[in-house]
């Protein structure tokens, strides 16, 4: 398996860009998957530098509907647009803010399916477990089953014109078996324990190799950034690689206390297992 980042809210590398977003490249078992797509063409022009087609991928996976995760849809290469799987809900509109209506910003997908009638017609909507190919399974509908995340506050959605509070379940986690898990996850906005509780039930006594992605542990306070690691540390996974929306302190002290097994990562890197 060969993992690359082609778009995440920091760079080390010349000539590569960042932005706040995430989008990742899997390559497994010759099957090319795109994971998310950052804000904007940025995951494009890495690619395009790192050497990587992106006219060879085989599917598109869309974590949940904010702008940092699906705004760059329409930036793929039309041509070569694969199956795009996705909850039918992310394409509600999304905002955050405070409980006044004015204080409110707009943070769903930038653009329409109407307007991008390609993107349209390779829509596969995920609304359970499903798998996308053998050893290669969605999982959306995160449960919160954990006492320290409950639904995180100030994330809103539109349903029929009525705005509701966000409880993420468009969320999906890209969950690839070969011989162990590999996890990967968007922003992790129902909890990284919930996530993980969730792909324990789904696939139950197997080992997680990798957890990657983004973890939403920017804005939270010291306790649930110690709870969160204390319950990575139960899980024994071999490797944890934070990305995009945990944030640095987060980040520095999953570095502290976990050491070798957390490997902190920039647009432009790359794993292989």
């Amino acid at each position: 398996m060969k993992i690359d980042i082609l778009t995440n809210n920091t760079v080390r590398k010349r000539n590569l860009l960042a932005e706040h977003g995430l989008s990742i490249r899997i390559e497994h078992q010759g099957f090319r998957i795109l994971f998310d797509t950052g804000q904007s063409d940025v995951y494009c022009k890495n690619a395009a530098r790192m050497g990587l087609d992106l006219k060879s991928t085989d599917a598109i996976v869309l974590s949940h509907g904010h702008y940092d995760h699906c705004g760059g849809l329409p930036s793929f290469p039309s041509a070569a647009l694969p199956e795009i799987y996705v909850h039918p809900a992310a394409f509600q509109p999304r905002f955050f803010g405070g409980h006044d209506e004015k204080s409110l910003r707009e943070i769903g997908i930038p653009w329409t399916l109407a307007d991008h009638p390609m993107i349209q017609d390779k829509v596969i909507p995920v609304q359970k477990p499903t798998q996308i190919k053998s050893g290669i399974t969605l999982c959306p509908q995160i449960p919160y089953t954990t006492d320290f995340e409950p639904i995180p506050d100030g994330f809103y959605r539109k349903e029929k014109g009525k705005r509701c509070r966000d409880s993420f379940q468009d969320e999906q986690i890209l969950v690839i078996e070969d011989d162990g898990l590999f996890v990967f996850l968007g922003c992790s906005h129902p909890g990284v324990a919930n996530c993980l509780h969730y792909i324990a039930t789904l696939f139950p006594q197997q080992h997680i190799n990798l957890v990657i992605g983004g973890m939403h542990l920017m804005n939270a306070d010291c306790q649930r950034t110690q709870m969160t690691i204390q319950y990575l540390k139960k899980l024994h996974i071999t490797k944890i690689v934070p990305l995009h929306c945990t944030g640095f302190p987060a980040m520095a002290e999953m570095k502290r206390q976990l050491g070798d097994q957390c490997l902190l990562l920039n647009a432009g890197d790359s794993l292989e297992f």
